[in-house]
């Protein structure tokens, strides 16, 4: 069978705040975006359903290009001439998140494992059962927990294989307590990845009360993680049962090529394929796209991917953030004096307003102070899910990553670029050297969508710049004192001419390196310093230019501030100054 042509492919991503369509289609020998349009997404109330806004930016595409995308109350496939297009593909992060019960033995075992596991898929943990530091088993107080919460899924862990039998059932019949006392058709899904010896007492126990999933142990040993599979389950659910679920989906799956896939998923493909592409055995990959209601983190080490899904984003987060956090913690970031009551109006204006785009340089101020304290939590999150190996640097650092894709509106809206890799290394804190990538058009997702009908079509369009280089940046860390110089450098540009220069602590340096301009850098660190390449260990390095230049960010890791506010705001506007911001 004559594999059909697809020379066109329009994506939907629905988000949780706004719609976006991009049209991709091959120019020539590549495939280029060449539109896009955005609307309001319209799974909420007055609409009930998502593809209304899908409808609506259908109709703003076809504005733009003056072309026919839609009739007869479908979208045109395959083209037709000038009209409608070869392919559809959906995005969702539109739908409400998993609601999961964690029950197992030891917290800083099997549950801490479990809890990764759940990091990566959109799910809340409701509540988290324990056997530690109880002698009796509490079961009526377990199942009384599990049917208050109605949670969709309870996750059961515990024991490494071969090991605990009687603590994992007394979890197991507490669950079929609760189970049993709910309505059939809200009873939820049992997860087990515990001890595979009771795997069959487990289905037995539960599967003629509800559906039962069993996947691997999540800790087969004591020593050993294994999250893979209770992952993909927990993925597989969200995506047959939440999403199907949202308003109006089932229209867009009618549309749409392929089942309809999380954002998130579709992003970490992209993030795969950078690593991939580079093949920095010592480094990893990493991509942050800060979402209106979740920020996603991937992450690519010696070829296995990571996927962190963060619950709080730029809309709807940063009130939930001060549930747990001080507003000195925001605070800090703003380079000007700010009252804390207008700090919170401008907070609680932004979520009942999540559309909006800060004009005022006072919010601008503040949302920014947002990105960074989400890119940092969510790295929090994240990293104990990596297994880093060569990438690992010191303890308490971030592991050596390159190049470090970074998306969301908060951050590719800003009205200069500087002023974005500011905040990028005021969040996630990089070390050694890397290749910071800005997604200017938050594409990167469809093309993790687009990967799964036409990989040549994605793999055209991510090396014709869809993703815009920032710079390069050299994250020095070691003990510095004030103001030493800790590296020289010699900036060897590919048109023959050179430049010398020098970093001292405490500063961030920027010196020219265009977009698409390349150089070799010959770095000489103090004899403390590391640059990636070990303590007092320099070298020759490629790199490659970019919106704001070649970049040493000297400030040491971690990143400390002065507790003296005015010193902290004019060390602020200083950075502000330094990176053209």
């Amino acid at each position: 069978m004559e594999e059909p042509i697809i020379e066109s492919i329009l994506v939907a991503d629905c988000g949780t705040v706004t719609t976006k369509l991009l049209l991709l289609e091959r120019v020539e020998a590549s495939y280029r975006f060449v539109a896009q349009a955005e609307t309001l997404t319209t799974s909420n109330p007055p609409w009930h359903d998502v593809s209304v806004g899908v409808f609506y930016a259908i109709e703003e595409l076809e504005e733009i290009t003056k072309r026919t995308f839609f009739s007869q109350g479908r979208l045109i496939t395959p083209r037709q001439g000038a009209e409608g297009v070869d392919a559809f593909v959906v995005l969702l992060s539109a739908s409400e998140p998993l609601h999961i019960v964690l029950a197992g033995l030891i917290r800083e075992a099997s549950l801490e494992s479990a809890r990764r596991a759940a990091a990566g898929s959109y799910a809340v943990i409701d509540a988290m059962l324990s056997r530690e530091n109880s002698l009796q088993s509490p079961q009526e107080t377990w199942a009384r927990t599990i049917r208050r919460l109605a949670p969709d899924i309870v996750f059961l862990v515990g024991g490494v294989d071969g090991g605990a039998v009687r603590p994992v059932l007394e979890l197991a019949e507490a669950i079929a307590l609760a189970v049993s006392m709910t309505e059939k058709n809200h009873r939820p899904m049992v997860l087990y990845a515990g001890n595979e010896s009771l795997r069959p007492k487990v289905t037995k126990l539960l599967g003629k009360l509800t559906q039962v999933e069993v996947v691997d142990n999540v800790r087969p040993t004591a020593d050993t993680e294994h999250l893979g599979p209770a992952r993909q389950a927990l993925e597989t659910y969200y995506t047959e049962n939440h999403m199907q679920n949202v308003p109006g989906a089932d229209t867009l799956q009618r549309w749409s090529h392929l089942p309809l896939m999380p954002t998130a998923a579709a992003f970490t493909h992209v993030v795969n394929y950078l690593w991939h592409r580079t093949a920095n055995e010592d480094r990893g990959t990493l991509g942050i796209d800060v979402g209106a209601g979740t920020t996603a983190v991937a992450a690519t080490f010696e070829g296995r991917s990571y996927l962190t899904a963060y619950k709080l984003g730029l809309a709807f987060g940063p009130l939930q953030w001060l549930t747990e956090h001080e507003l000195a913690d925001l605070l800090r970031w703003i380079p000007e004096e700010i009252e804390e009551e207008e700090l919170l109006a401008i907070l609680y204006n932004r979520e009942l307003r999540p559309w909006t785009v800060p004009q005022e340089p006072r919010e601008q101020f503040v949302e920014q102070a947002v990105v960074r304290e989400i890119l940092r939590g969510a790295l929090e999150v994240a990293q104990p899910t990596w297994n880093t190996g060569a990438a690992a640097s010191e303890p308490g650092l971030m592991p050596r990553f390159d190049p470090i894709l970074v998306s969301g509106g908060g951050l590719v809206h800003l009205p200069h670029p500087g002023r974005t890799l500011l905040i990028i290394l005021d969040g996630l804190q990089p070390v050694g050297i890397s290749t910071l990538l800005l997604d200017i058009n938050r594409a990167a997702p469809a093309l993790g969508a687009v990967a799964s009908i036409k990989p040549l079509a994605a793999t055209s369009a991510l090396e014709a710049g869809t993703l815009v280089p920032l710079g390069t940046v050299i994250s020095p860390t070691g003990k510095m004192r004030p103001d030493e110089t800790i590296l020289r450098m010699r900036i060897e540009y590919d048109d023959g001419g050179y430049l010398d220069v020098e970093a001292r602590a405490g500063a961030i340096e920027v010196w020219p390196l265009l977009p698409g301009q390349k150089a070799t850098l010959d770095i000489r660190p103090a004899r403390r310093i590391d640059i990636g390449l070990g303590p007092g260990r320099g070298g020759k390095v490629q790199a490659i230019g970019g919106k704001v230049g070649l970049v040493v960010d000297a400030r040491g890791r971690p990143l400390k501030l002065p507790d003296d506010p005015d010193l902290r705001r004019r060390l602020l506007n200083g950075w502000i100054w330094d990176v053209g911001g």
